[in-house]
């Protein structure tokens, strides 16, 4: 039976941790980390869901980020908070960035290579497609100004399949008028999707060339935030990179095809 625990590391970043034993698996966790209001149901949800997409015998931990981050909180503050926590609390680990927490693992990758031992970037890369940016943009504005409605239709077209999208419609619908008690304060909102709306890692991605980690990138190649040219682009600088392009699939690939996305993630992490 799998085992569940939550906390806090530095006594302030939450983690949630499924599993236990040797060569952890450590997970930064997307933007809804930033958007939703944290609570142990939506957590617990959370380390479950993506816990299934890890070889089960591994222990996986699910790291956020800070809930109170300050005015000029940046993707180098989240990854020196990173780094702390595999130096003095885990250890080196496989690393998975998942669509906005890829900024972080990336750069955590190329800075600090003794507590990576492993890339994974799920649905991420090193920047935003076009589209991507212009909707990181809009959603910061939304945030700004508490339109919580406005936020969430962004991410109102992300499936494949139309059905997803529609059920996702209707239950912002249901929800407009509980909103924003399920949503995080604005203030948390803007400066976490500003860390990385602020940075223009695509004006010069020679960094990535200092990743020394083997890597593995698994996206959608209809990805409307990570299009095919980011993440084929991420693949050709990272030296030792293989990725996995799936034709049709866009951001929401690790639930609309998670069997596929847990056999590309246990053959690579076993050296397959």
């Amino acid at each position: 039976m799998t085992t569940f625990e939550t906390g806090l590391f530095l006594n302030r970043i939450p983690y949630a941790k499924a599993g236990s034993g040797a060569n952890p698996i450590v997970v930064l966790n997307g933007g809804q980390a930033f958007v939703r209001r944290p609570s142990p149901d939506r957590t617990r949800r959370d380390v479950k869901r993506i816990a299934r997409l890890m070889p089960a015998e591994r222990p996986v931990y699910v790291v956020g980020y800070d809930p109170a981050p300050p005015a000029d909180y940046s993707i180098d503050a989240i990854v020196q908070d990173c780094a702390e926590i595999l130096r003095t609390e885990i250890g080196p680990a496989a690393v998975v960035g998942i669509s906005y927490g890829g900024f972080v693992a990336a750069r955590l990758a190329a800075e600090r290579p003794d507590v990576v031992r492993e890339l994974i970037l799920l649905v991420s890369a090193h920047r935003f497609s076009p589209e991507g940016r212009r909707s990181i943009v809009r959603q910061i504005e939304c945030a700004r100004t508490g339109d919580f409605a406005g936020l969430l239709a962004e991410f109102g077209m992300i499936f494949r399949r139309p059905w997803f999208n529609w059920l996702l419609r209707l239950r912002l619908w249901m929800e407009r008028n509980r909103m924003a008690e399920k949503m995080n304060d604005p203030m948390v909102i803007v400066r976490g999707l500003s860390a990385v709306a602020a940075e223009d890692f695509g004006a010069d991605p020679a960094w990535l060339r200092r990743i020394g980690a083997r890597t593995l990138i698994v996206g959608g190649a209809r990805d409307v935030f990570f299009d095919r040219e980011a993440l084929e682009e991420a693949a050709g600088l990272i030296p030792a990179a293989r990725l996995e392009l799936l034709a049709d699939e866009t951001h929401m690939l690790p639930v609309e095809r998670s069997r596929d996305v847990a056999r590309a993630i246990s053959a690579f992490l076993a050296g397959r």
